[in-house]
């Protein structure tokens, strides 16, 4: 009887017993600079995530297209053959056109009429008032042809050019982003393929880069002469401009390396064995999953191009 009185305080005596706790220990953490451009990892485990690629320099090409459409035709006067007859596709354009060749030959009309009354004037057959008059007529009608050349150089063309242009030729209109503007130039080849004909390509050369970027699009126009010879391709008609440049000596990178934060864009350089630091970059263009980078890396940079939205988070503290 005495064993089984003793049993439960044993029990007690073991259940009070404190049991020893479990050490938990702190998972490490990547130390991070007060601005967040530089991001310190605690062990090399932690830093094999993030694979780099090095910085190079070398030839780039880049292609990419825009749409564009058949702005205007250039034919041969019948009347007059050493004018050029231009079918826009904008009637207003068109209004423009015309007003510009009249005003030209109204300038030499009034050029002759005043240079007529000066010379009236110094032989007493004229006044001075008339002599005014005729300068008045004169600078009123260089100040509309001003107006309505402003209004095609907007639209795209030149009026000079286009006085010049070959005839059975088209002029397509195309823009492209401001970003793309550094490997355009005038005279560069293109080719187009147009809605209309699918399975054709087509030839064309740049003759005019716009002077202007659109406020609102940052957007360049380009004016593209393409041959006609006969007649198929028609004022109107739509087009996709393919463009491919080769140009030497440019800092690439990947572009899965870029982030984007508040509009300015930003790489992740590896500057020691568990160090990254982030870094500022303007970039140029870019050819199919690599983009020029114009500053902020150095060649044999270690830019990082895996997981870097996981290094913005911890840079940006989001």
């Amino acid at each position: 009887m005495k064993f089984y009185a003793i049993l439960p305080l044993v029990f007690l005596a073991l259940a009070c017993h404190e049991k020893p706790k479990t050490v938990v220990k702190s998972i490490p953490r990547p130390t991070i600079s007060t601005d967040g451009s530089q991001i310190t990892f605690p062990d090399s485990v932690m830093m094999r995530p993030f694979t780099t690629q090095l910085a190079r320099v070398g030839a780039v090409r880049t292609d990419f297209s825009a749409p564009g459409h058949v702005a205007a035709m250039v034919l041969r006067s019948v009347e007059t053959p050493s004018e050029r007859l231009v079918l826009f596709d904008d009637p207003g354009l068109s209004d423009n056109y015309t007003a510009i060749l009249q005003h030209r030959i109204n300038i030499q009309t009034q050029k002759g009429n005043l240079e007529r009354v000066k010379d009236l004037q110094a032989h007493g057959a004229a006044s001075g008032k008339e002599v005014i008059e005729a300068q008045t007529q004169l600078a009123n009608e260089e100040a509309a042809i001003i107006s309505d050349e402003a209004t095609l150089k907007l639209a795209g063309f030149d009026p000079k050019a286009l006085r010049t242009a070959l005839p059975n030729t088209i002029l397509v209109v195309c823009e492209i982003p401001e970003n793309q503007f550094g490997s355009i130039r005038q005279g560069l080849s293109c080719t187009l393929n147009f809605t209309a004909f699918p399975n054709e390509q087509f030839s064309g050369r740049i003759d005019n880069v716009n002077d202007y970027v659109d406020n609102t699009t940052r957007q360049i126009k380009l004016r593209i002469s393409v041959a006609n010879p006969d007649g198929r391709l028609k004022a109107g008609m739509f087009a996709t401009v393919a463009f491919g440049v080769t140009e030497g000596n440019f800092m690439t990178t990947s572009r899965d390396a870029v982030v984007t934060v508040q509009g300015r864009d930003y790489v992740f350089v590896q500057t020691a064995p568990q160090t990254i630091e982030r870094r500022a970059v303007q970039l140029g263009q870019q050819r199919e999953d690599q983009v020029v980078v114009q500053s902020g890396l150095k060649v044999n940079d270690r830019v990082v191009t895996a997981n870097v939205l996981q290094l913005k988070g911890l840079s940006f503290g989001y």
